[in-house]
């Protein structure tokens, strides 16, 4: 009897109710909250400090908001925005007007428009593609092979692929810009100690002529090129030596820096990669540095220069920023304090594009276009 009375008296304890008194310590009283108006308004205060910030945006949902309103529009100055859907191996890209993206990939030519995406030209390999908006055409690099087809066709309901055309092989990579107030195409046929450049200008169309390009200049660089910049006067190649400068009408060639003001022992052992027209300045851009040179190819590294310790090996132009793409990830800097404002980690950040919107590829495969905050 014993033995049963206290089985039973425990098993009425175990199914006994627990109140909260019993169970927990009494909670105290919290403080009445404060109006939310009264903390955006604190969190504005803190608009250029960044560590601020962060630590407010993960105290609680309220604050989260306003803390990420600061953080994009004034301390991080490059924004990702995704661009709709892509497709699988992106090797370039470009912007249209109205929203629209090409991609460029290794199974042709896809057009983002709407939510849909599209195969409209079937190439293999491609590896670049750039549009020329005075004749409203798309140019193509496949395979080495260079071809050409008005964007109407592209972006239309009639089939673009009978309306391609070759306009030129054995192609390393090309350039569209402006010289001397005609736009142009610059056609690169980079080998291992030698460069033809083909310079090809836009007419107005006559009878017969579907494209409106005719041949302006031909000349030779006795030097391998990586990068091309289109000036109103002059062609600029980044080469193994230096940066180059020719004129296309009288072809004279001349390096630069021309004067330097200070003498660089080490000048030889970077490498060229890009350069940039500033207002009335040039910036010239290599694998470890970057630094201004005037029209008279005066250098001025000695008195401001963007450094970095990880080669670099693409750059991007969104005044004020320089985009730098190196193995590790994306930097930006001021151009003009030269202050390194935002690094964004990941292997495999590659450029698909700069002009006229910059458009990066992920190491997963994504391919955001970035907004540039001024």
């Amino acid at each position: 009897m014993d033995r049963s009375h206290k089985l039973f008296e425990l098993a009425a304890r175990r199914s006994k109710p627990q109140t909260r008194s019993n169970t927990f310590a009494e909670a105290p009283i919290l403080p009445p909250t404060l109006p939310i108006e009264i903390i955006e308004r604190t969190i504005d205060y803190l608009h250029t400090d960044k560590n601020a910030l962060i630590a407010c945006s993960v105290v609680c949902r309220a604050w989260f908001p306003t803390s990420r309103w600061h953080l994009y529009t004034h301390v991080v100055p490059v924004i990702p925005v995704k661009l709709g859907q892509s497709c699988a191996k992106v090797n370039t890209a470009v912007v249209l007007e109205g929203g629209s993206v090409l991609y460029g990939s290794n199974k042709g030519v896809y057009l983002s428009r709407d939510g849909t995406l599209n195969r409209v030209l079937k190439l293999p390999a491609v590896s670049q593609i750039d549009v020329l908006a005075d004749q409203e055409l798309l140019f193509v690099l496949s395979r080495r092979r260079l071809h050409v087809v008005p964007l109407r066709f592209v972006t239309g309901p009639l089939d673009p692929n009978r309306r391609l055309s070759v306009l030129a092989s054995d192609v390393t990579f090309f350039k569209v810009g402006k010289h001397a107030g005609s736009s142009v195409i610059c056609i690169v046929k980079s080998h291992r100690f030698s460069a033809h450049f083909e310079v090809m200008e836009v007419t107005t169309l006559e009878q017969g002529d579907e494209y409106g390009l005719r041949p302006f200049r031909s000349f030779y660089l006795p030097d391998r090129v990586r990068s091309v910049h289109i000036g109103n006067k002059m062609i600029g190649a980044a080469v193994r030596t230096g940066f180059q400068c020719v004129d296309p009408l009288s072809l004279v060639t001349f390096p630069l820096p021309v004067v330097p003001l200070v003498p660089e022992p080490v000048l030889d052992a970077k490498k060229c990669r890009a350069m940039f027209r500033v207002e009335e300045r040039f910036l010239l851009c290599y694998d470890c540095c970057a630094f201004y040179m005037d029209k008279a190819g005066t250098s001025f590294e000695h008195a401001f220069a963007i450094r970095w310790s990880e080669p670099a090996k693409d750059f991007a132009l969104a005044a004020p920023y320089l985009l730098s793409f190196t193995a590790g990830g994306m930097h930006v800097w001021r151009i003009d304090t030269g202050v390194h404002v935002q690094t964004v980690h990941g292997a495999g950040i590659r450029l698909l594009s700069s002009e006229p919107r910059v458009v990066v590829k992920l190491g997963d495969g994504r391919v955001l276009g970035l907004d540039c905050q001024k």
